[in-house]
């Protein structure tokens, strides 16, 4: 196992198999983690303790036969992380970020929104879509939509259609926060989009939030409401 600095306060943790990572001392104001296993069948399980080893927040999947990617924000978790304990029979990686770190990583590289565009948070990091250049993003593993598009915008409501990879047999959990809330605290049924496929609707209102928690493969568009 190593524990490597990335950059601007962000921390890489790398491993193989099930490990227990001592954070004391090593906590920071961490505000989001991105995990990875690109082996099928790593059945990556994490848990944040508390110096009691009481599990804090979890995150992953211990029943997934296929490579798992995704990305947590950490709002509610932000202190008192006196572990992190890794169930998995393969290879992961997990990458500790601080407030703004995936913005300003955009920002830097010169990638800023087109009008329109809203913004998607997921194992790749931050992705910009909505717009004709950018219609829809795809990825895997659990992600975060920030209804609120780059200006001009007409502030009205936006319907969000995922679609699943065929393959994937997993009911999507979605759940949404206002913009001055910290909490996932209302979690909405998915609609079937009635398309034959894998897919469910979402309606969001300007400037909420939601968390889709998947092991799956997907794509993500919104479209005016």
């Amino acid at each position: 196992m190593s524990f490597n600095p990335i950059a601007d306060g962000a921390t890489r943790i790398t491993g193989y198999g099930s490990n227990v990572v001592d954070m004391v001392g090593r906590w920071s104001d961490y505000r989001t983690i991105i995990y990875r296993s690109s082996n099928p069948g790593t059945e990556l399980l994490i848990e944040l303790r508390n110096n009691e080893q009481t599990p804090i927040f979890s995150l992953g999947h211990s029943d997934w036969n296929a490579p798992v990617e995704g990305l947590r924000f950490l709002n509610e978790v932000t202190q008192d992380v006196a572990e992190i304990a890794i169930t998995a029979i393969a290879d992961w990686e997990i990458d500790l970020l601080p407030e703004a770190f995936l913005w300003n990583q955009q920002i830097d590289s010169g990638h800023l929104p087109l009008p329109g565009e809203f913004m998607i948070f997921s194992s790749t990091g931050l992705n910009f879509v909505g717009s004709t250049e950018n219609p829809m993003t795809r990825g895997i593993g659990d992600l975060s939509v920030y209804n609120a598009c780059h200006s001009p915008c007409t502030g009205d409501p936006t319907i969000w259609v995922f679609e699943f990879a065929e393959a994937c047999s997993h009911t999507p959990t979605l759940s949404i926060r206002e913009a001055d809330s910290d909490l996932f605290e209302r979690t909405v049924s998915p609609t079937e989009t009635g398309s034959g496929k894998d897919s469910v609707e979402v309606r969001l209102q300007s400037y909420e939030w939601l968390q889709v928690l998947t092991p799956c493969r997907w794509s993500a568009e919104p479209i005016a409401n």
